[in-house]
């Protein structure tokens, strides 16, 4: 049985909770990139996806994926590789599809979600960005990093054009995403795995602005987000650079990046801190038997503690993942005592 929504919100707001509240979220899509505009039928899925995985399973809150809509639309572009090209971008209109449609699913996960706290997945405009530059399931997925560092190098004043308005663009986004009736919105940023750019400098220079414009405008449309410091695959992330990042609560990849929750508290300047588990298809929490993954969750907290504290994963869990594993770790959580 879920914890009341009033106990989840509390932790949420880093207060002291009877159970530690718990989640986990997947794709349903066989392809998260792929285009509704293109493929419609992925909006079905995606829809039929979270409301057999809501009744399967007894989250504390959901996170909600935006399948089909991850594909940034360029407007004005053909070919976002191409620097010329590229600088005809245009902003995106209020009555834009690529908005109003992602609106529109999140409202009805909002309904499938029923009244469970909901945060609705925003990717932050780098990420959008790089995953433009290839075709994905065929690229190798560092490739879009790689080029966009070929791209930031050959001309770094339009790559940054282009990020504020993608930016402005997210705003836009949000504004529309917080009129569905969700709790908040899940910001999903990742520094750009290529040593051209993997440094301070340009994290300070072109990254952090960034970011730090888009959080900025979510935390106008809303007063309880979420901030996802994104290891999936094993990407790596300075997590000290990100400690002065805005939103309410945090999620990272403890392992990767090599900070526990305890630590990630304390580096956060004691805000809430959601995850712990290692998402991957080599952790307890997909190859462990009850007790493994039990025993898991008593270390996490009691290593963290309990006060502002949700038990979740780095990432999104493996589609094939067994659902007891997850039942396993939520009951753990509900009935732990430090």
């Amino acid at each position: 049985m879920s914890l009341a929504r009033e106990e989840v919100l509390a932790a949420l707001h880093n207060q002291k909770t009877n159970g530690v509240p718990a989640s986990f979220w997947r794709h349903f899509a066989d392809n998260e990139f792929t285009d509704a505009y293109k493929h419609p039928e992925v909006v079905d899925v995606n829809l039929n996806g979270h409301r057999k995985y809501l009744k399967d399973l007894d989250l504390d809150f959901v996170k909600t994926m935006l399948d089909g809509y991850f594909p940034y639309p360029f407007r004005g572009v053909n070919n976002p590789q191409d620097t010329h090209d590229l600088d005809n971008i245009k902003p995106l209109e209020d009555d834009d599809p690529w908005i109003l449609d992602q609106q529109k699913l999140a409202r009805q996960q909002k309904v499938i979600a029923g009244d469970k706290p909901v945060f609705v997945t925003v990717f932050s405009p780098m990420y959008l960005f790089k995953w433009g530059l290839i075709e994905h399931y065929v690229d190798p997925l560092l490739a879009a990093d790689h080029r966009f560092a070929d791209l930031y190098i050959a001309d770094p004043e339009l790559v940054k054009h282009v990020l504020s308005v993608m930016a402005a663009d997210l705003h836009k986004l949000v504004y529309a995403l917080m009129q569905t009736g969700i709790d908040g919105i899940y910001y999903s940023t990742q520094s750009v795995q290529d040593d051209r750019l993997d440094n301070l400098h340009f994290f300070q220079e072109v990254m952090e602005p960034i970011d730090q414009q888009v959080q900025e405008a979510i935390n106008q449309e809303s007063s309880l987000n979420i901030l996802h410091i994104c290891g999936f695959d094993g990407a790596y992330n300075h997590l000290e650079w990100f400690k002065d990042y805005p939103l309410q609560v945090i999620n990272w990849a403890t392992k990767t990046d090599g900070f526990t929750l305890g630590e990630g508290k304390r580096l956060f300047h004691d805000r809430p801190v959601l995850g712990g588990f290692d998402n991957s298809t080599k952790g307890i929490l997909y190859h462990g038997d009850k007790a493994a993954i039990q025993a898991e969750v008593k270390r996490l907290l009691d290593e963290a503690g309990t006060t502002g504290v949700l038990l979740g994963a780095d990432c999104t869990v493996p589609r094939d993942i067994n659902y007891d594993h997850l039942r396993w770790a939520i009951e753990a959580a509900h009935d732990y005592q430090g």
